[in-house]
């Protein structure tokens, strides 16, 4: 199990701090093969990088959870209020930008010969591999956080969600491909084929919760006040189409209105978001046909 305990950070709320059971799995190959200096600093180069996901998230007024240490690092686990696509963006961003800082700081200090050249070859070398891996398009990295904000922006909720699932799903088996050796024909990666199985492991995961994210982001779009100042997006269907699945065509950071066609094609009527959420929390009408529903 995952050790966790509790921390109060500046003004943030208390949050957990949980210790993922393959991070100690690298810590006592760190030990075994002398690197323990490597592995602190890498540790903190960790530490800020999700420090800066932290900060940009409370600067959103984000509910902050948790942090994970976990194999590759860290990842910091938070609850967005709004559905603002930009703000997913930036926190998502953040945590390499730090990363970008402290290799800007570091050869400020060796300018100023305050480091050695050596110290901060390996700090700036550190940095890059937390922040440049942590762009890869892999769940639960910051690349896969990216690539959902920019699937958000041309599809469908649920549909950026499944779409980004499967790349990273097919990107974490290439990357098993790659450090078992059986692409290039090396040898194993011990430490790469324990972040392969924890990606696939990962992704399974996220792919289970597709139907809780789904409905909290309804949920949510159900809680936020109808944008009538910006222009609605259409989405037209017909009349028979089952709620669930009209729902299921919902875009993030967009007001909609439904268009129901006739059989004819002729639209009979036009219905705004909201008047179709109000009606989530009754199993029985999720799968009605619309027309049954709003009349």
């Amino acid at each position: 199990m995952n050790k966790a305990f509790f921390i109060s950070f500046y003004s943030f709320e208390r949050f957990k701090i949980t210790i993922n059971p393959f991070f100690w799995i690298i810590i006592i190959g760190a030990i075994l093969t002398g690197q323990i200096v490597e592995i602190i600093t890498l540790f903190a180069v960790v530490i800020i990088h999700e420090i800066g996901h932290l900060f940009t998230a409370n600067s959103y007024q984000w509910k902050i959870i948790e942090i994970q240490l976990l194999p590759f690092g860290g990842m910091a686990k938070v609850e967005q209020i709004t559905d603002s696509i930009w703000e997913e963006f930036i926190v998502a961003i953040s945590g390499p930008f730090q990363n970008l800082m402290m290799i800007i700081i570091a050869i400020t200090f060796q300018k100023m010969n305050l480091w050695s050249k050596e110290w901060t070859t390996f700090f700036i070398n550190a940095n890059v591999l937390v922040g440049v891996f942590n762009l890869l398009p892999i769940s639960p990295l910051d690349g896969s956080k990216i690539l959902k904000v920019f699937f958000y922006r041309y599809f469908p909720f649920r549909k950026a969600l499944i779409y980004s699932i499967f790349i990273s799903i097919v990107l974490s088996i290439l990357f098993l491909l790659l450090v078992s050796g059986i692409i290039l024909g090396t040898k194993i990666n011990i430490n790469g084929l324990i972040l392969a199985i924890f990606f696939i492991y990962n992704n399974l995961q996220d792919f289970k919760q597709v139907p809780y994210l789904f409905w909290n982001f309804l949920i949510q779009k159900l809680k936020i006040k109808p944008r009538r100042n910006i222009q609605a997006l259409p989405i037209i269907v017909h009349r028979d189409t089952p709620l669930i699945e009209a729902l299921q065509l919902l875009r993030k950071e967009k007001y909609h209105l439904y268009y129901l066609l006739s059989d004819d094609g002729e639209i009979i009527n036009v219905i705004p978001e909201e008047k179709l959420l109000e009606n989530i929390f009754d199993n029985k009408e999720l799968y009605r046909p619309i027309y049954q529903i709003v009349g």
